[in-house]
């Protein structure tokens, strides 16, 4: 079984998700409910829970309050917020499961599983900065992308993504400094979320960071920072050219 907490300000919000769990994911037993920072912090520390349905905005404090007054937080975390979209993207760029209210049933369901499958215990400090830098970002700009890995995680500046290279079900992620890290993600998934931190896709394998492009040739090669070059596919041509040309 896995042992939840509920964290929410509005008691109609709390049954919401109690009653559901109960009746679509039996494999999880609510061990206790709260509804302030204060109440909640007592609850998790009565009954050690393996998982927190967590509220952002309480009475006394937000959910990221809750969670620095954690040394070190063992328990996994499932956000439920009412953010806009846009915050909602600081969530996904940090690699964190959230839920939009009003929390529906399908997404309630694979966010369970996907605690279920996780392999660390809960989530770090680093994680909870990235995530609340990204949020407080004046525009749509998130800072920092977090890629998960079997041996924790890896944090990576988004100014310093210079190409992002699909590699079969993988993504290789080329940074300054010649660095490298790779994703179990396929590059669909982060397409989805750079396309409008100034990424464009311009082949099927390569999605690129316009602010590291150098040139290009007409034999359909993009210059890139630190001497990397991407294909450039005829399907792709016409928006990648609009975008230095203006045309």
């Amino acid at each position: 079984m896995i042992r939840t907490v509920i964290i929410d300000d509005e008691k109609l919000a709390r049954d919401v998700i109690s009653n559901y769990l109960k009746d679509y994911c039996p494999e999880v037993e609510v061990v206790a409910m709260a509804s302030s920072v204060k109440t909640a912090w007592s609850a998790i520390q009565k009954t050690t829970p393996d998982l927190v349905f967590l509220d952002i905005e309480m009475p006394d404090g937000t959910g990221f309050d809750l969670l620095n007054m954690f040394e070190k937080i063992e328990f996994k975390v499932i956000f439920v917020t009412a953010y806009s979209e846009y915050a909602i993207k600081a969530f996904r760029f940090s690699a964190l499961d959230y839920l939009l209210k009003p929390v529906k049933i399908d997404e309630l369901i694979d966010a369970v599983a996907r605690v279920r499958s996780a392999t660390t215990p809960g989530i770090s400090a680093e994680i909870i900065s990235s995530l609340i830098d990204n949020i407080k970002s004046s525009s749509t700009r998130q800072s920092t992308l977090i890629i998960p890995n079997i041996k924790g995680f890896d944090v990576l500046r988004v100014p310093d993504i210079i190409m992002c290279q699909a590699d079969g079900y993988c993504t290789n992620f080329l940074l300054s400094g010649n660095r490298k890290v790779v994703s179990s993600r396929n590059l669909k998934h982060f397409v989805g979320l750079l396309e409008d931190q100034n990424f464009l896709r311009v082949h099927h394998s390569y999605l690129i960071n316009l602010e590291h492009v150098t040139g290009y040739s007409r034999q359909g090669e993009i210059l890139l920072s630190e001497g990397l070059k991407a294909f450039l596919s005829d399907s792709y041509k016409y928006e990648f050219i609009s975008r230095f040309t203006g045309r």
